[in-house]
């Protein structure tokens, strides 16, 4: 059995996600935080005496970010030394991110600073500079 931690609830026909952690997992949440449209989910846990943030992000298509700056933002007490960002950003971080049409606007810019003012990084990008 694993443990199902899914966006929405009640989810009739919108799509979600989950994040989903093996039963054999020392895995114990102690805060789980979600926005009302589905588009977020947070757990902060203690998994092998380490507390550990995951946030799993489906940003809007429109606005996307605009919308992750204020996620990170509002949950920026949350989000410590151990935090994992994962999901669909549903915007380019990087030139190399994006399709020939899209440019990097400053709304782009304005996110890239704000996850390098909280100490983040795109990990695929360092594992994959080309």
């Amino acid at each position: 059995m694993k443990e199902y931690f899914p966006s929405k609830w009640k989810a009739k026909k919108k799509a979600g996600f989950a994040i989903i952690v093996c039963h054999t997992t020392d895995f114990k949440p102690t805060k789980i935080k979600k926005d009302k449209k589905g588009h977020y989910i947070m757990l902060k846990e203690s998994m092998q005496q380490e507390e550990l943030t995951i946030l799993n992000i489906d940003a809007p298509k429109t606005g996307a970010p605009r919308f992750i700056k204020q996620v990170l933002t509002d949950l920026q007490r949350d989000l410590d030394s151990h935090a994992i960002i994962v999901g669909d950003f549903n915007t380019p971080l990087s030139i190399l991110d994006r399709s020939t049409r899209q440019k990097i606007k400053k709304d782009i810019q304005d996110l890239n600073s704000a996850l390098h003012q909280a100490d983040l990084i795109d990990i695929y990008r360092i594992l994959h500079p080309k």
